[in-house]
């Protein structure tokens, strides 16, 4: 097993696992993570089908309370102040599900309301609204949208509240290549202002665009995390990944 790599050090990381284990009955999903994630930063969790990311997702959400350790979110409890952090955390998961009957602008309109936003908070998407694309969309009900729509109106959704930390899960699955292309800068822009992102991804590329950091999950382990020169190890980030997790060209 190559050694875990410690990230460089972090003054109080926006996320941080401790020794986490979740197991589903008799199934171990996660074994033991320790892992830090830093503010203002974007970073990638990569790992193969089935290695935990979603799990692990699901626990930053309050979805899932850990089996053992300790999951925080700027130092609060991801399951016991999971109502406090919906405040603070935007998450955009892979497939995106709406009320069919509600329009695009009818479910922002919605989630305003869950977050106890004054209407006129809608006004602040509008660029957004605009650059990706879905300005003539708004008043279409939701299932009208394209796989691709129905990702952009979730961004939205997750940015509506000015979220500390953007959470994705496969964020481009369903983008065009210009609307990924977008997506890669109003990242950029969102981490420049103070936004810490963690997003999922199986396309490695996306990781050498994007990312400050990242980890690497295998079998519900942290097998690396750090900045990415770290994990390379002055090896493509392919060919770090395949050694990583025991994966073997055909």
């Amino acid at each position: 097993m190559t050694p875990l790599l410690e990230p460089a050090a972090l003054v109080d990381p926006m996320v941080q696992a401790k020794a986490v284990w979740k197991s589903f009955g008799t199934q171990v999903a996660l074994r033991g993570v320790d892992w830090t994630v830093p503010r203002g930063q974007i970073s990638g969790l990569l790992g193969p089908n089935g290695a935990g990311k979603t799990t692990l997702f699901r626990l930053l959400m309050g979805i899932l309370k850990p089996t053992e350790g300790s999951l925080t979110i700027e130092g609060l409890d991801c399951f016991e102040d999971r109502v406090l952090l919906k405040r603070r955390v935007g998450f955009l998961p892979d497939e995106p599900v709406f009320y069919n009957y509600l329009t695009g602008h009818e479910m922002l309109q919605l989630s305003l309301g869950m977050h106890g936003l004054d209407p006129s908070a809608l006004a602040r998407l509008a660029p957004w609204i605009h650059r990706l694309g879905l300005s003539d969309s708004m008043h279409r009900h939701a299932e009208e949208y394209s796989r691709g729509m129905k990702k952009k109106l979730g961004l939205l959704m997750a940015l509506l509240h000015r979220p500390s930390l953007l959470i994705l899960d496969e964020p481009t699955n369903g983008l065009d290549v210009e609307s990924t292309h977008q997506f890669f800068e109003m990242m950029r822009e969102l981490a420049d202002d103070g936004t810490a992102i963690l997003f999922s991804t199986h396309l490695l590329d996306q990781v050498e665009h994007l990312c400050s950091h990242a980890a690497v999950i295998h079998t519900g382990r942290i097998v690396a995390s750090g900045d990415l020169d770290a994990i390379r190890g002055g090896r493509s980030l392919v060919e770090a990944f395949l050694e990583l997790t025991a994966t073997k060209r055909p």
